[in-house]
């Protein structure tokens, strides 16, 4: 089912979501601040961010727990989200929080690798309890990768980890975070299909650009930065794509001359992406993101539209917050930070 009627009380509920964004003062005040804990008590006294930090000693607060913290505002929109919809609305819904429960899968994995105290890490965590799919608590208490795979057998995750053994850990850790990436988007897709004609398009065509773009500097930084072999360059690009196909980046990573073939071979609409200094490219992939989904809202009066949109604005949002705490740490000035941010200041 869809139509105006359907959506009207999430698009209320999400119309003032987004009027609770961070205003353009908000964004420059929070990089006047010249620490971590500035920044955390200015969002916990002034902004809509407030309710993530209850029972947070804000004087105590470091960057990748403020990070987390504020990440948490994602997973309670999502939360109240799902009162809204139903049937196929809401499986689709439910599956978006496997990119938290992945992201928690991951530090665990990382800390087991460092043999790290897992029980510590347990106020790191983001997913969200009510829509647990696997028991976090039997995973923090694992002694080591045996305990952790047992905890995900028959689980969604379960193929992710497949022949990984504490021996190879360090080695494959990558390879099983590049899998469980791969997985979220296979679902996302699967239950994006299973919708009426107008959101299966909508939702397809913004999920197939951002699987586009996330392979584009997967395949720029493979190539730039790290030492790969083209074969597990391309093993590890998602599926799912909207224009950036596999025949394409196969030749760009095959290629002698990598960058001259890799801008030849690109979507004409991408380009622009590749121009411009390293350091930007991913600020210029996220301001391209942004700028789709507000297209997308636009169209999303009577569909899922709005909802994909909110969701990721807020998600940018975190993002450059998360960008002005890591400038504080190198004093940049704010003419400096607003380089990096994917919000823009005219």
């Amino acid at each position: 089912m869809s139509g105006g009627a359907y959506f009207s009380a999430l698009n209320t509920k999400l119309d003032a979501v987004k009027g609770r964004l961070l205003s353009p003062q908000d964004y420059e005040n929070l990089m006047s601040k010249k620490s971590v804990v500035e920044i955390a008590r200015y969002l916990a006294e002034n902004t809509h961010y407030r309710d993530v930090f209850e029972g947070v000693n804000i004087d105590g607060v470091r960057r990748a727990e403020l990070g987390r913290i504020l990440k948490g505002k994602s997973v309670l929109l999502l939360e109240s989200i799902l009162n809204f919809l139903d049937g196929d609305y809401k499986d689709y819904c439910r599956a978006l929080f496997m990119r938290y429960e992945i992201e928690d899968i991951k530090l665990i994995l990382r800390s087991l690798g460092t043999h790290r105290n897992l029980r510590r890490i347990d106020e790191l965590l983001l997913h969200s309890e009510r829509q647990e799919s696997v028991s976090f608590a039997k995973l923090l208490g694992s002694e080591n990768l045996d305990e952790f795979l047992a905890v995900l057998q028959g689980s969604r995750y379960e193929n992710a980890f497949r022949n990984l053994t504490q021996e190879d850990l360090s080695i494959r850790e990558f390879h099983a975070e590049m899998n469980l990436d791969s997985d979220y988007f296979k679902t996302i897709l699967k239950k994006v299909r299973r919708m009426d004609r107008e959101n299966r398009e909508l939702l397809e065509e913004a999920i197939g650009i951002n699987i586009d773009l996330i392979n584009l500097q997967w395949i720029y930084r493979a190539k730039t930065y790290y030492r790969l072999m083209p074969e597990e360059i391309l093993n590890y690009t998602l599926s799912g794509g909207r224009s950036y196909y596999f025949s394409a980046m196969k030749s760009a990573v095959y290629a002698e001359d990598f960058g001259e073939t890799m801008k030849a071979t690109v979507p004409a609409s991408y380009l622009p992406l590749t121009d411009g200094a390293d350091i930007y490219m991913e600020r210029r992939i996220y301001q391209y993101l942004y700028e789709m989904f507000q297209k997308l809202e636009r169209k999303g009066s009577k569909n899922m539209g709005k909802m994909a949109s909110i969701t990721h604005f807020l998600e940018y949002e975190i993002r450059d917050i998360i960008t002005i705490t890591e400038a504080t740490r190198y004093e940049l000035d704010t003419e400096t930070m607003k380089n990096f941010l994917i919000r823009s200041f005219g």
